[in-house]
């Protein structure tokens, strides 16, 4: 027979794996017999709870027996959870002898007996009228004593598993679950591999706490601040960033619940977590904390390890959050670069109703004065200069007539090429509509020839009812149809080239203050003979 030779190496691998099992086997043991602790502990707790409960309801005329009686099994429930805490203590079930086990088996069912005997008497003989009132409850309270009763009997056995760390668990209810729990802890990362990096303010009175727990951050990577006291803190906290506050109750001047409770008033403040960490273990306070707005609350002395997971937990959190915030941010951001194009390509009032309504209804609008001009000599300029040129030059006409449009009510409707369309009296009040039409004409007759392209422009204007509204779904057009924006069109194109011509109701709204000349009659497609006149100055 042959044997190899194993390597230093190999044998210290194998030892490292053996310990690794014993002690996973260890974990799962003491597991299994926490949770048969918590199993024998939960029927008594509810006994207790239920007793003081009915105690409280109890009282009242005609009831003195049943109070009296309430009164022993109360006082049984409170001799039988102590008695189970201390026959419970893991130190002394390992310890303790099969004929201790015994004793204490006895001893355990004498303040039991009381619990479901009183309770049977009740339910057997008892006052109707009392028993319609707390027949349920009197049920449930045998039920959970003779439970109890069960679990007494198994306290001898796990006494004995207690006390001989040799025994395997294989055998017993549960143990292949928690097994399979206790090794997915052990298989997950340990909570210093994942726990991210933040900047923590330490909130506490006594300076050995505060040293102690600022030392065990830093040595964890995080970066920290102490503050010793609570108007400190607050300060801090208003001049500087923080990710996480741990937070001390009792402190001078002002309580650790002071600051919570001005922390979460202030609206740029309320979102940083805070764990309490204080000596303080009274439920009521841990309960006020929670309410307040607390993430956690730790008592001292405190686990480390808790703790670090704890603030690995609140960093997490505080990272998901801003993260939440920073894409709320874009989406707002995003949201406003929408509406800024929208309002581009639409007029103001149009926008709101397109967001209200998610459509545009169209309207018929009655008295709007229209206006069309078209660049003379656009087409000649373009054959003959390079198209970076024409369009550098176009935009900034366009843009100057915008402007121009804008300082007098005039409404942009859209830009054909090198012609501009534009309304006024659709969508705002304007008081003499074609007047502010003609007097914006006029200016955009003189910007477009300051510029060095020997561009000139014929405006012409015609007033009567239209028809708006946006059509298409994916390229929204406000638009106007009808026959005084053909009209309108059609003065343009007869104008004169540096000149504003009106249709002769358009004249009509501005005689009063304008002069002009008669062209005459020209021939209009679709509207026959019509009469044009040629602004000239103002009177």
């Amino acid at each position: 027979m042959s044997s190899e030779k194993r390597s230093p190496e190999t044998a210290a691998g194998g030892a490292q794996d053996l310990a690794s099992k014993a002690a996973d086997s260890r974990r799962a043991r003491n597991a299994w017999l926490a949770n048969k602790r918590q199993e024998l502990l939960a029927p008594a707790n509810a006994l207790l709870q239920m007793s003081e409960m009915l105690l409280k309801d109890a009282a009242g005329p005609g009831r003195e027996d049943f109070l009296a009686d309430q009164q022993k099994i109360h006082g049984s429930c409170q001799r039988l959870l102590a008695l189970l805490v201390e026959a419970l203590d893991m130190a002394k079930l390992e310890v303790r002898s099969p004929e201790a086990a015994k004793r204490l088996h006895h001893d355990l069912r004498t303040p039991l007996n009381p619990v479901i005997g009183f309770g049977e008497m009740w339910l057997e003989d008892g006052d109707e009228d009392i028993l319609e009132t707390f027949r349920d409850d009197l049920e449930h309270m045998r039920t959970l004593g003779k439970k109890m009763l069960v679990g007494i009997d198994a306290l001898l056995t796990l006494n004995l598993i207690a006390s001989d760390p040799d025994m395997d668990l294989p055998e017993l209810t549960g143990a292949g679950m928690i097994r399979d729990i206790v090794g997915s802890l052990t298989a997950a990362p340990s909570v210093r591999e994942v726990v991210e990096k933040g900047t923590i303010l330490v909130v506490d009175d006594n300076e050995i706490n505060r040293d102690l727990l600022g030392r065990r951050l830093l040595r964890d990577g995080h970066t920290v601040v102490a503050a010793a006291d609570g108007r400190e803190a607050l300060e801090l906290l208003r001049a500087r960033p923080f990710d996480l506050v741990l937070l001390d109750i009792i402190m001078p001047e002002v309580s650790g619940f002071q600051v919570l409770e001005r922390l979460k008033a202030d609206e740029r403040l309320r979102h940083i977590p805070v764990i309490m960490i204080s000596a303080f273990d009274e439920i009521d306070s841990v309960v006020r904390c929670i309410e307040m707005g607390a993430e956690d609350y730790l008592t001292k002395p405190f686990n480390p390890t808790v703790l670090e997971a704890r603030i690995g937990a609140c960093l997490e959190k505080k990272r998901l959050r801003d993260r939440e915030v920073l894409y709320l941010e874009q989406i707002e951001q995003e949201r406003r670069r929408s509406d800024e194009l929208l309002h581009v390509i639409l007029p103001t009032e149009i926008v709101k109703e397109l967001k209200e309504t998610s459509r545009v209804r169209p309207r018929r609008y009655e008295s709007v004065a229209v206006l069309f001009c078209d660049i003379v000599g656009f087409t000649p300029y373009c054959d003959a200069n390079p198209p970076e040129q024409v369009v550098l030059y176009l935009q900034q006409l366009i843009e100057t007539w915008e402007e121009i449009a804008l300082r007098h009510q005039v409404e942009k409707i859209k830009t054909i090429g090198d012609a501009f369309m534009a309304a006024a009296g659709l969508l705002q009040k304007v008081e003499n509509p074609v007047l502010a039409c003609v007097r914006c004409g006029l200016e955009m007759i003189e910007a477009t020839r300051s510029l060095p392209t020997a561009w000139n422009l014929r405006v012409g204007i015609h007033v009567g009812p239209v028809v708006a509204g946006v059509i298409g779904k994916r390229q929204y057009l406000f638009d106007l149809w009808g026959d005084t924006v053909n009209t309108a069109a059609r003065m343009e194109s007869h104008g004169v080239p540096g000149a504003v011509v009106l249709s002769g109701p358009a004249w009509q709204h501005v005689a009063h203050c304008c002069r002009g000349e008669s062209r005459g009659l020209v021939s209009v497609k679709g509207k026959g003979q019509m009469e044009v006149f040629r602004f000239e100055a103002f009177i």
